[in-house]
């Protein structure tokens, strides 16, 4: 570094520190680096003490570092200097773009180098060459404050960095920030192989060169080495002659010489030359100074990102805990009310079921005491198992999806069933109650999800209530038999007894006029005829044989036990498939029905049959008695040998043609079928009866099949 001239006096310096200790030792050891005049060098640890002596000395030496506690008095020690020349002697923390933004500083050295006293003399004699002159002014204006190592005002290097400074400081970019760094020290070295390393999955790659630079010309260098080790320590590194030097290699061709400094903590800014010893000290420090700055810049941009990530991060902190708010009122609010239903759950006089849909298949998850009690079974039997399960018999699956069905819905219905209760076979009305799903997800507000298999999942619980109807229903049929019983009386009354009655006074009036002893007896057989048609009256006024309880009965088997009691003479009984067909219904009162039924078809087979025997051939000639089941009911055909049996067999007849209202006797009288209309009219059932060539069919529907939930 080249000096002026100086004036070979005696100067006085003022050594400021915070601590006696610290401004003694300070004092000592700059009074004994060797300069070109002598000087003499006084402690000083308070603003007074430097008001007191700043007319009597030459500099003063501000030893603390602004940014600390013992380096606040930095303004005001400026303040009392006035024109005395005031240097900085601080850590690299407060760096020269920082003293030189501070009025009354006149020069700056750094103080954690190992020949920094040595700089700060040299900057001494510097300053107070100035003062000595006169003036510190320049044609331009005020000389600038350049750290120990770089040259004075006029000194192209400097001036170059310093131009570059402001768009420096003003980047807000990583990538610019590098260019800018290639490109001013480019300009100040005078060299143009210059480049900008960064360090990448644990090797240095190039992130900006300057144009006389090719990225495909550098290597990747492994972070491990001297390159590493610059980064770790923040001290440069400088090769003057790399043949033969063997800490790196040549990065290019040709060079001889490089000088590396680092950039914050992730970067290194290399200059390389042609020629070997082409740095000096000064070029180390003034890169090192323009690399620190790059640094300031790069960790305040890296400061601005992460305060944008934060900024970003704490929006979405904050919108991700009102989302949190509003679930967790929503999972409180969809509690309470679970909490709520459960209450009543539990508390509800009537057998109830909470069930949820797993799978697509709705599973028992609780019983209330109700249900155990009236069912007469342990909870344990029954949670954990499907609804549907063991209460739909075989051969009834159609029930069993129907019932899974209404589930799957998440609709309220209402389905009528029967079930084995622990005081017998009972009669219960199912109410399907759907519950909200829980708002532990979204809370419903995706408007997007439609559609039966998110309808399934929105409704995947819910309740189903058994109300027992038995005792209601029984007084329903009780109302339809008595009703029936009603119109059987009025039919006769209006029909049968009012004939009679005529036909009595018709013969009584003949009687009166001719005196014939024959209408007398015609008058007699008629008042016969009211008698028994009286005794049926009475007969169907005085019966309530109604059905008392219901049972699941097996119709094949049950009329096969009717067929056996009854004289059916050489005729077949031939059940059709579903062989299992069970049906509720009053046993006794059933097979009754069928043992009527059978009589009245085999009544009727005599004069048919005889008919029939007469006219077949060789071949079989015995009457078939069919028994089949329906969608809903069952049905009974008689045909006799000649029918064709591929006709009537499974009922299609009877699915195709209209089926009677009422019930038509076979016999001329009734009497035999009176008591096949009572007991299906006391089931709720409809019969009806058709006949057609060697054929007598009856049908009976709306007959419930045995099933429940």
């Amino acid at each position: 570094m080249t000096q002026p001239q100086a004036t070979a006096r005696p100067r006085t310096i003022l050594y400021v520190a915070a601590t006696d200790a610290a401004a003694s030792d300070g004092a000592a050891a700059l009074e004994n680096v060797g300069t070109e005049s002598d000087h003499a060098v006084q402690p000083a640890t308070t603003v007074e003490r430097v008001r007191d002596c700043v007319p009597a000395v030459d500099c003063v030496v501000f030893a603390e570092t602004p940014t600390t506690p013992e380096g606040s008095s930095l303004l005001e020690v400026a303040d009392v200097c006035d024109e005395t020349p005031l240097l900085l002697f601080s850590e690299a923390s407060y760096a020269p773009t920082a003293a030189r933004s501070t009025n009354g500083i006149d020069g700056y050295v750094r103080r954690d180098t190992d020949d920094a006293v040595a700089h700060l003399a040299d900057e001494i004699e510097w300053v107070c060459h100035d003062a000595g002159a006169g003036s510190s002014e320049t044609e331009d204006g005020p000389e600038p404050v350049v750290a120990a190592g770089e040259t004075v005002a006029g000194d192209r290097p400097i001036e170059r960095l310093l131009e570059s400074l402001p768009e420096l400081a003003a980047c807000r970019d990583r990538d610019r920030l590098f260019e800018l760094v290639i490109e001013a020290a480019t300009d100040a070295c005078d060299h143009d192989r210059c480049w900008l390393s960064t360090v990448h999955f644990g090797e240095f790659v190039p992130r900006a060169t300057a144009p006389a630079v090719s990225d495909d010309d550098l290597e990747p260098v492994a972070r491990t080495g001297p390159l590493g080790d610059a980064l770790q320590t923040h001290e440069p590194i400088r090769i003057d002659d790399l043949a033969a030097d063997d800490r790196l290699d040549a990065p290019l061709e040709g060079v001889g010489s490089l000088c590396c400094v680092p950039v914050g903590d992730g970067g290194v800014l290399q200059v390389a030359a042609d020629e070997p010893n082409t740095f000096d000290e000064r070029d180390v420090d003034l890169l090192s100074t323009w690399g620190r700055v790059a640094a300031a810049v790069l960790e305040r941009i890296d400061a601005e990102a992460s305060r944008d990530d934060i900024e970003r991060l704490r929006e979405t902190r904050d919108r991700l805990a009102a989302e949190r708010d509003r679930i967790a009122r929503e999972r409180d609010q969809v509690a309470a009310e679970r909490d709520r239903y459960r209450s009543l759950f539990e508390n509800v006089p009537e057998p109830a079921i909470r069930y949820e849909v797993d799978a697509g298949r709705p599973v028992v998850k609780t019983v209330n005491d109700t249900f155990t009690e009236v069912f007469g079974t342990e909870r344990e039997s029954v949670v954990d198992r499907p609804v549907d399960e063991d209460t739909v018999p075989s051969g009834l699956e159609h029930r069993r999806a129907a019932l899974l069905e209404a589930l799957r819905s998440g609709e309220r219905r209402q389905l009528v069933s029967r079930r084995e209760a622990a005081d017998g076979v009972r009669e219960f009305l199912l109410t399907l109650i759907p519950l909200e799903a829980s708002a532990d997800g979204d809370g419903g507000s995706d408007e997007a999800e439609s559609g039966a298999a998110d309808a399934a999942d929105h409704n995947s619980e819910g309740l189903i209530v058994y109300s027992d109807v038995t005792e209601s229903n029984r007084r329903e049929r009780e109302l339809a038999a008595a009703e029936s019983r009603l119109e059987t009386i009025a039919e006769l009354v209006d029909d049968d007894v009012r004939t009679s009655l005529n036909v009595a006074c018709g013969y009584l009036d003949l009687a009166a006029e001719t005196g014939d002893q024959e209408h007398v007896a015609a008058v007699d057989d008629a008042q016969g005829r009211l008698r028994d048609l009286v005794d049926r009256l009475v007969t169907v006024a005085r019966e309530d044989d109604v059905i008392v309880d219901t049972e699941p009965v097996a119709v094949h088997d049950l009329a096969r036990q009717a067929w056996v009691a009854v004289e059916t003479g050489d005729a077949r009984l031939v059940t059709e498939a579903p062989e299992n067909r069970v049906l509720e219904a009053d046993k006794a009162q059933l097979r009754e029905l069928f043992e009527c039924l059978f009589q009245a078809v085999a009544d009727g087979m005599g004069e048919r049959d005889e008919t029939s025997a007469a006219s077949a051939s060789d071949g079989d000639a015995t009457a078939v008695v069919t028994i089949g089941a329906t969608d809903d009911g069952f049905y009974v055909v008689r045909r006799s040998p000649e029918t064709d049996a591929a006709a009537v067999e499974g009922g299609r007849d009877l699915e195709t043609g209209p089926v009677p209202d009422r019930l038509v006797a076979t016999d001329g009288t009734g009497v035999g079928l009176d008591a096949v209309e009572r007991i299906a009219d006391a089931h709720g059932w409809n019969v009806g009866v058709a006949e057609d060539e060697g054929r007598i069919a009856f049908a009976f529907r709306g007959v419930d099949a045995h099933g429940g939930a």
